[in-house]
């Protein structure tokens, strides 16, 4: 089919990332310096089309796989939109570091993928990869050579085989090789091998009569054992299956465990439930705190009681030590001094009193001259007495007049004034202290009496402020709960623990078929071990004897079987020789079907040969043939070989001849041609002869020319060929 490509897209290859190139028929130039990625294209192309090749190449140059791998990804990926006969393709290929190859191809027309599984170069191009590469992919036009004569061999091959190395002289080297491996002139080789085989094998069927009769009794006694194992093997088989129905047995009975596990956890649960519903709520955490909160509100409730009983006792403390108060503070000056002074003036009045009338009666017994002094000092005595009279009454009218009985209540009452002040002052302190501590206990009571309805109206609806019977109900709802829950958690953990790690459907499907068992577990197990260790002791007696006798048979042989590998050893030389007569054949008919090639190829292409020559250079040279020996010659009156002509029109010629290759291999099709860097030994004029060839194979086959310069843009201006300037596009521009 005619192939041309129309769009390149490559997301990640060697060097280039996210770029695309857009093409045309015929010929198509990307000019662009070295290192550019120009290389890369055209090796990115081939990729597409076959994959990496040489990937288990150690050295960078030979393994594609690692010289086209990005640098910052593993993933070589990117696509070929190609144009096939009236269909249109896209070819897509994603290679990631590891090795996993995916190609794509999809027909454009349709949306559907095609051609799965196969190779698209060799669904597309109808050639492997090496021809492609031989015939359409130039990296050179051609390598440097120490001899010119060299070219000659080179474009005999590829006219033969499109290969420039191998030839028909090395096919009939390796059949020649093939043929000496059979049988060589000294007796070495595959045939004489076999035969000398084949009469030792005569000398060891003459000897072993002898030992094939132990090796027939050896064998009796295999088989009398076999009968012992064989029926060792059915009561293991027989106990095999009781051992399973004893299996099935059990997991039915776990099942049956299961299910009655199952029910009791559902009951359980329901009665947790019916316990729960007289609770709006179940929370053990935060109903403990709210009955440490009714505890502390009951303890307050009393702290705040006791607190009034103080204060009242305290008040009447107050008014009892106000009572024993007999004084006020403004009389008590008054009441010391008088208690102080009076008692003593009363005394030395009392004394003086006492002086005067004893002196004024001595004086007045005296004499009759002191009689009258007697009396007046007797007289003052009086008097003194008199007033310490007055003097010692004081106190008593000052208790009077405050309102005690006498002295000794207002002595009293002065001496007990500072204690009962203090305690008056003790009093009133501790009266101010218990007010404020009942102001405060009454306002805590009434937020923890707050906070008891609001956290009891969480469980149960609230009726009444008696919270302990409310809390006591709670509790005993809340212990019920708590005691059916922990049934509950019960059940439910004897059911997980029954169920853990248990497939119910591969238990209950392990169960079916089960019956009760006649006999135990353990009496099974016993038979089992009896009857495996007779199956092993049997097993390994006869496994010694076949060992036995496969050694006696190893040393003496088996004549049937050696009789039938004698046989076969005659087989085998019978066809081994008409394999070696076959390689015979081949090499005479190899080298007479190569002439008949040349005789009919060379015409063929030496044609199609001639007319690319011509274009090459510019009509000058014409009549290009190529003899049965491959050898190129030219001219009309005069034929000449091409070794006269000079090395760039020589390659000119080697271009045609591989163009003509090229028209002969893809059987007239157009297809992708790639010259990279191909003309970078020829000088300007050779380019220019070259650019007429090329420009010829353009009307067929699409041409990409992958450059460095601007020469072979030149070269086309000049001659006015038509040619499509391509660049490579990426995201940081034109490349």
């Amino acid at each position: 089919m005619n192939v041309t490509i129309e769009k390149i897209e490559i997301i990640s290859f060697g060097k280039l990332k996210n770029a695309s190139v857009t093409v045309s028929s015929g010929i198509n130039v990307l000019s662009a310096p070295n290192e550019s990625g120009k290389s890369t294209l055209a090796a990115f192309i081939k990729f597409v089309f076959y994959g990496y090749t040489g990937s288990r190449m150690q050295t960078l140059s030979d393994n594609e796989k690692k010289l086209y791998t990005p640098w910052d990804s593993e993933i070589s990926e990117g696509s070929v939109t190609i144009k096939a006969d009236d269909n249109k393709y896209i070819v897509h290929r994603r290679c990631t570091a590891s090795g996993k190859d995916t190609v794509e191809v999809t027909n454009r027309n349709t949306g559907r993928p095609e051609y799965s599984g196969q190779v698209p170069g060799e669904v597309f191009f109808g050639v492997s990869e090496d021809v492609f590469v031989r015939t359409l992919f130039f990296r050179q036009l051609t390598t440097p050579q120490s001899k010119d004569e060299i070219l000659a061999d080179r474009l005999k091959n590829i006219a033969i085989s499109a290969d420039e190395q191998v030839g028909t002289k090395k096919a009939i080297q390796r059949l020649n090789e093939s043929k000496n491996e059979l049988k060589g002139r000294l007796g070495s080789g595959l045939i004489p091998k076999a035969e000398r085989e084949r009469d030792e094998l005569e000398e060891a069927i003459t000897s072993s009569t002898d030992t094939r009769r132990e090796v027939l009794r050896l064998n009796a006694d295999i088989k009398k054992r076999l009968e012992t194992i064989t029926d060792a093997e059915n009561k293991l088989k027989s106990l095999g299956e009781e051992r399973r129905n004893i299996e099935k047995y059990e997991a039915s009975l776990r099942l049956r465990n299961i299910e009655r596990l199952k029910i009791e956890e559902e009951n359980a649960r329901a009665e947790y439930e019916s316990a729960s519903a007289g609770l709006k709520k179940r929370d053990d955490v935060a109903f403990r705190e709210l009955f440490a909160k009714n505890t502390e509100y009951v303890a307050e409730c009393r702290d705040c009681e006791k607190i009034k009983n103080e204060l009242n006792e305290a008040e009447t403390e107050k008014a009892e030590l106000l009572s024993d108060l007999k004084i006020e503070a403004s009389d008590i000056k008054t009441a010391k001094r008088l208690l102080n002074t009076s008692k003593k003036i009363s005394n030395v009045l009392f004394v003086a009193a006492a002086i005067l009338v004893i002196g004024g009666v001595i004086a007045f017994l005296a004499s009759e001259n002191t009689k009258g002094l007697g009396i007046i000092i007797a007289v003052l005595g009086v008097v003194c007495g008199a007033i310490g009279m007055v003097m010692f009454a004081k106190p008593t009218s000052f208790a009077k007049d405050i309102g005690l009985s006498g002295v000794g209540e207002l002595k009293d009452a002065v001496d007990n004034f500072p204690m009962i002040e203090k305690q008056l002052k003790d009093s009133e302190s501790r009266i101010s202290v218990l007010k404020d501590e009942l102001e405060e206990s009454v306002a805590y009571c009434t937020k923890l009496k707050r906070e008891l309805d609001e956290g009891i109206g969480n469980y149960i609806d609230v009726s009444d402020e008696n919270y302990s019977e409310q809390l006591n109900l709670i509790l005993s709802l809340s212990s019920e709960s708590g005691e059916k829950l922990a049934v509950w958690r019960a059940k439910k953990e004897d059911l997980d623990n029954a169920t853990k790690d248990i497939d119910l459907n591969s238990l209950a499907e392990e169960a079916k078929g089960a019956i009760t068992p006649e006999r135990d577990r353990a009496r099974v197990d016993r038979e089992i071990v009896f009857y495996t260790s007779q199956f092993n002791q049997l097993s390994d007696l006869n496994r010694r004897d076949e060992l036995e006798m496969a050694t006696l048979e190893a040393k003496s042989g088996d004549p049937a079987l050696m009789v039938g590998k004698r046989d076969s050893l005659n087989a085998r030389i019978d066809e081994l020789s008409i394999k070696y007569k076959g390689y015979e054949t081949a090499v005479k008919y190899i080298e007479e079907a190569a002439d008949y090639m040349k005789s009919m190829v060379a015409p063929r292409i030496g044609e199609r040969a001639d007319e690319y020559f011509s274009a090459a250079t510019g009509g000058k040279y014409s009549s290009l043939e190529v003899d049965t020996r491959m050898s190129m010659s030219f001219g009309e009156d005069i034929r000449r070989n091409c070794d006269y002509l000079s090395a760039g029109t020589r390659d000119s010629a080697y271009l045609s001849l591989r163009l003509a290759l090229a028209d002969m291999l893809f059987g007239g099709c157009g297809v992708p041609i790639l010259l990279d860097d191909a003309f970078g030994r020829i000088d300007d004029m050779r380019l220019r002869m070259m650019s007429g060839a090329l420009n010829e194979a353009a009307k067929k086959h699409q041409i990409f020319i992958l450059t460095h310069g601007n020469r072979e843009k030149d070269a086309f201006d000049d001659l006015d060929i038509k040619y499509n300037e391509i660049s490579i596009k990426t995201e940081q521009g034109v490349v």
